[in-house]
This record gives C-alpha cells, sequence and structure tokens, in this order.
C-alpha cells in the first residue's frame, strides 16, 4: 500500500511540475508554483551538460563563406 502511495506521489508530481501551469481550472497561485518549480529544477542542471549546437560550426563556416563571397 505504502508503496503504491509514493508512486502516485512521485506522478502526481511529475505532472505538476511539466504541466502544472498550462492546466485551466488550477488556481493562478498553484500555476505560479508549478512554474517556479520547473524553472527551479531546470536551474539544477548543470551548465556543461546542456546540449551542443551540434550546428554551429557548419553555421559558422556558412556565414564565413558569405561574407568573403560579397565585395
Amino acid at each position: 500500500m505504502n508503496k503504491n502511495l509514493i508512486w502516485l506521489f512521485v506522478i502526481v508530481s511529475i505532472v505538476f511540475v511539466t504541466a502544472g501551469d498550462s492546466f485551466e481550472f488550477v488556481p493562478q497561485p498553484i500555476q505560479s508554483a508549478s512554474l517556479q518549480s520547473r524553472k527551479f529544477i531546470v536551474g539544477l542542471w548543470p551548465g556543461w551538460l546542456k546540449p551542443k549546437n551540434t550546428n554551429e560550426r557548419t553555421e559558422d563556416a556558412v556565414e564565413n563563406l558569405e561574407n568573403r563571397s560579397e565585395p
């Protein structure tokens, strides 16, 4: 019984953090708490683990090529 309640709490918490601010029936203070919780959790993610722009090198090369070809 306790394991079921723990899993229920985890699932409800995940739904609240991910989509709580988009539910229209939820009062505004709870919606903003959901948004703040999501921003807090995303802020815990280390900066060096953020995804890289894999096309950055190609975009830079294209920009350099375009700048060179213009008189």
